[in-house]
């Protein structure tokens, strides 16, 4: 189970609890009719990200066209690890936000809350014991 929340540039604040195969979703209103957070900006892909549980943490997956776009993964003590168009990345105990951006104006922050577990391998093995 992973708890994500999330704030928007306008305030707006929400905060959902995953579990299984569900997926937190952000992008341009009029695309994929399940959007956790929508938004109706031009410069904002139908699906800019994703985020679902995996691993030994949540993945977060940047489907956002550049744009002018910045999707970063930073750390408790202020690390940045960049998303590329089309990239996926490992959240962890310590890079546990992420940020979207559009021509350097942060439109959305995001903190997603876990435990620290073993990877999906690691875990049904242990079940099969």
């Amino acid at each position: 189970m992973i708890t994500v929340m999330w704030k928007t540039a306008e305030g707006e604040t929400g905060e959902v609890m995953l579990d299984g195969d569900a997926k937190w979703t952000f992008g341009r209103t009029g695309g994929v009719e399940d959007l956790t957070v929508a938004v109706d900006n031009p410069a904002v892909s139908r699906t800019a990200l994703v985020i679902r549980d995996a691993g030994p943490g949540p993945v977060v997956f940047r489907g956002q066209i550049d744009n002018g776009a910045k999707v970063a993964l930073v750390s408790v003590i202020g690390s940045i690890t960049w998303l590329d168009e089309g990239t996926a990345g490992n959240l962890t105990a310590e890079e546990n936000r992420v940020e979207f951006s559009i021509n350097d104006e942060v439109l959305l922050t995001i903190d997603v809350e876990f435990e620290q577990r073993g990877s999906v391998i690691e875990r049904q093995q242990s079940t099969d014991a």
